[in-house]
C-alpha cells in the first residue's frame, strides 16, 4: 500500500483516509462494537428503557457524524443533526449528563482504537507525524460532545420555560376562577406540585423586575429550604404561594425578606382553594404602606383596613387630623403620636424617641387639646391610631403632602 506524503498534509490525509474507509467499510461493525462497550460500561445506558434497535441507530448515526467530520468531505443532510437529537432527546427523558459525556468519551475511544488498529496494518504507527495527525480524531470527537451538550442544555430550558408556563397558568387560573371550581384547584395542585390542603403563605410583590438577584436569593433560599413553590407573574405584580411544610411562619417570612426590597404582602391560607381571598389580603397589606417592604397581613390589619376604601377612611382620617395638621410641629407631633400608639408608653416613647418625659407629655396634650381626643378613652385612642396608620399609605402621604405644601 502506498504511503501518504511526508508532512503534516500526508499525516492528516492518511488519518482521513483510514476514516474514510471505516465509514463506506465498517460502519456496522464500529456501532455495534461500541453500543456493546457502552452498555457494559456505562451503568445508565445499561439501564435505558428502550429498544436495543433504536440504541444501536443513535449509536451508528454518532459515529458516522464524526466519521463524517474525519474524513473532511460533506456531512449527509440526514447525519447533520445526530448530535443535537441525541443531545434533546436525552434531556427530555431526564437522562443524567454525565453519562452521556462518558457515551462520547468512549466514542473517542473507540474511533481512536480502530484507527491506530487500521495506521499498525499500513505500517503508519511508528511514524510521530501519523500520531500527531490522530488529533483529528479528537477535534471530531469533541465538536460532537460540545454539540450535544448545547442541545442538551437548550432542551433543559426549553422544558424549564414550559414547565413554567404551565405551572403559571395554571397559578393564574387558580387566582382567578379558583374560588368556584374544586377541578381548578386539583389541576393547580397536580402542576405546582403542592397539597390542595397543604398551610401556605400567599405572596404578592409590585414592581419587581423579571431578572433579579434578590428574587432569584429568594427562589434559591426557599429551594434550598426544600419547601415547594410558585412565584410568577400576574400582569405586573409577582405573585405565588409557599408551602409552610413544617416550618413556623416567621422561618418561611425569614426566606422572603429578600422580596421587602419592594412593596410585597403575604396572607396565611389553609390551602389552594383559599388562595384568590389570600391574594386579595397580601394586597390590602401592601396598600397600607406607601413605602416598600415585607408586610404580613396579621402585622398590619389596621392600615389594611384603612387603605381598603379610600373614601370613608380618607375622610374620617381627614377630620381627626386635620386640626393637628395645622400646627407648626405637626411632624413631630405625629411622631411622637405614632410612638405612643406603638409602644402605649411615655417613658418608653422618651427612651425610644431620646427626649425627655415631660417633653412627650407636654406633645401628647397638645395632640389631645388640637384634636378634642381624649388617648386615655379607647375609642378616641382608636381614632388616632388608624388616623395615623392611614397616613403611611399612599393616600395618606400625598395628605402630608399636601399639607406641607400649604403655606
Amino acid at each position: 500500500m502506498r504511503k501518504p506524503n511526508s508532512g503534516t498534509d500526508g499525516h492528516t490525509e492518511a488519518v482521513r483516509s483510514i476514516a474514510r474507509m471505516l465509514l463506506d467499510e465498517r460502519l456496522d461493525e464500529l456501532a455495534t462494537t461500541a453500543q456493546a462497550r457502552l452498555d457494559r460500561e456505562e451503568p445508565a445506558y445499561a439501564a435505558m428503557a428502550a429498544e436495543p434497535g433504536v440504541k444501536l441507530a443513535g449509536m451508528r448515526r454518532t459515529l458516522e457524524l464524526a466519521l463524517a467530520r474525519l474524513a473532511g468531505g460533506p456531512i449527509p443532510d440526514d447525519v447533520a443533526r445526530a448530535t443535537a437529537d441525541v443531545g434533546r432527546q436525552r434531556a427530555e427523558q431526564g437522562f443524567p449528563l454525565p453519562a452521556l459525556m462518558h457515551s462520547f468519551q468512549l466514542d473517542l475511544r473507540n474511533l481512536w482504537e480502530a484507527i491506530v488498529a487500521e495506521g499498525r496494518k499500513r505500517n503508519l504507527t511508528d511514524d510521530p507525524g501519523f500520531l500527531d495527525g490522530l488529533l483529528l480524531v479528537w477535534e471530531a470527537t469533541d465538536t460532537n460532545s460540545v454539540e450535544v451538550v448545547e442541545a442538551y442544555h437548550r432542551t433543559e430550558r426549553d422544558l424549564a420555560s414550559h414547565r413554567s408556563e404551565v405551572r403559571s397558568r395554571a397559578f393564574e387560573r387558580l387566582v382567578l376562577e379558583g374560588e368556584q371550581d374544586a377541578a381548578i384547584v386539583a389541576d393547580a395542585s397536580a402542576k405546582l406540585g403542592i397539597p390542595s390542603d397543604a398551610p401556605l403563605i400567599v405572596v404578592v410583590a409590585e414592581g419587581v423586575p423579571t431578572r433579579n438577584r434578590d428574587l432569584t436569593e429568594c427562589r434559591n433560599a426557599l429551594q434550598r429550604a426544600g419547601l415547594p413553590f410558585h412565584l410568577g407573574y400576574l400582569g405586573d405584580e409577582l405573585l405565588g404561594v409557599v408551602n409552610l411544610g413544617r416550618r413556623s411562619r416567621e422561618a418561611v417570612h425569614a426566606l422572603l425578606e429578600p422580596l421587602g426590597a419592594w412593596r410585597c404582602g403575604t396572607a396565611d391560607i389553609d390551602g389552594l382553594a383559599d388562595a384568590p381571598r389570600g391574594v386579595r389580603l397580601a394586597r390590602a397589606a401592601i396598600r397600607s404602606d406607601a413605602g416598600p417592604g415585607l408586610r404580613p397581613i396579621r402585622a398590619h390589619w389596621i392600615g389594611a383596613i384603612m387603605s381598603s376604601n379610600e373614601e370613608l377612611t380618607g375622610l374620617m382620617a381627614g377630620e381627626v387630623l386635620a386640626p393637628l395638621m395645622e400646627l407648626r410641629e405637626h411632624d413631630s407631633l405625629i411622631e411622637t403620636l405614632h410612638s405612643y400608639l406603638e409602644l402605649g408608653s411615655i417613658a418608653e416613647v422618651a427612651q425610644q424617641t431620646f427626649r425627655h418625659r415631660n417633653t412627650v407629655r407636654n406633645r401628647l396634650q397638645t395632640i389631645e387639646n388640637a384634636t378634642g381626643l381624649d388617648l386615655s378613652i379607647p375609642a378616641d385612642a382608636a381614632l388616632l391610631t388608624m388616623a395615623t396608620k392611614w397616613l403611611r399609605s399612599t393616600a395618606g402621604q400625598s395628605f402630608c403632602r399636601r399639607h406641607a405644601a400649604t403655606p
